[in-house]
């Protein structure tokens, strides 16, 4: 970090967490819409499908520039562009600020765009695609032997409890009220943050993902289009909202609470 300014390196985090979340909302829009994720390699509007030049693609400002609509058709916009790139700055602002410039950012910053990825999609569609969970997953294990933080020995036990813990929890479920209540890309997701967290991190990080999820249930709740005996909620953004947290602030949490 002595190396260069320490204001340089956050606007290099900054600029980093902008392009990689246009990289991800190319991603998210393209898994939803069931079209090629690498062609064209491009952007292009999800409306009339022409390809945007570069100065329609630059984060943040092309959407506020644009007022949120293609320059070709004129279609409006979704903002979830914008929300994706600016969260995915965020996170790599808030890494870069508890590790400095180092590996655990570099490995953190992916790590948390992924997690990002399949929080998105899950909102929109109640689905967490393989190449999050099962990809994060190898990606997660494979840091365990680069990072420091929670160990290989720890980050391995928590990817296989809390795989199968929420395993247990699905059949569970199912068994006592046949329906489906926690999904398996839930189970999947479990296997990259326990990954992440270690088995020390999985009983905090699940308690702000409960924590957490009954402020969405509230959201869902009202949401257009749900029916009563029906509210169902994706818990895959909750889960990964713990993981991010404990990321940051867990170690000093789980310490001070005695976890």
């Amino acid at each position: 970090m002595e190396m260069i300014p320490t204001w340089i390196f956050y606007l290099m985090a900054a600029v980093a967490g902008l392009e990689l979340g246009g990289l991800a909302t190319i991603f998210i829009q393209r898994w939803i819409d069931e079209k090629p994720i690498l062609k064209p390699w491009g952007s292009a509007c999800p409306a009339c499908s022409k390809p945007l030049a570069w100065r329609d693609t630059v984060p943040v400002l092309s959407y506020l520039l644009l007022r949120g609509r293609c320059r070709h058709c004129d279609e409006r916009i979704g903002p979830q562009y914008m929300l994706v790139e600016l969260s995915c700055m965020a996170w790599s602002l808030a890494v870069a600020h508890q590790f400095g410039l180092s590996p655990e950012w570099g490995v953190y910053l992916v790590l948390g765009i992924i997690l990002i990825v399949g929080s998105f999609i899950d909102f929109e569609t109640m689905l967490l695609p393989n190449r999050v969970t099962l990809g994060g997953a190898a990606l997660a294990v494979a840091a365990l032997f680069v990072l420091d933080l929670p160990g290989w020995k720890n980050g391995l036990l928590g990817a296989a409890v809390g795989g199968t813990f929420f395993w247990v929890l699905q059949q569970a479920y199912r068994l006592v009220r046949r329906d489906e209540g926690l999904g398996t890309g839930d189970v999947k997701l479990m296997l990259m943050i326990g990954a992440m967290v270690g088995f020390k991190g999985l009983p905090l990080t699940i308690l702000i993902a409960s924590l957490t999820s009954v402020v969405g249930f509230a959201f869902f709740v009202f949401r257009p289009g749900m029916q009563e005996g029906k509210m169902r909620i994706p818990f895959g953004p909750f889960l990964s909202l713990g993981c991010l947290l404990y990321v940051l602030y867990g170690e000093e949490l789980r310490k001070w609470l005695g976890m």
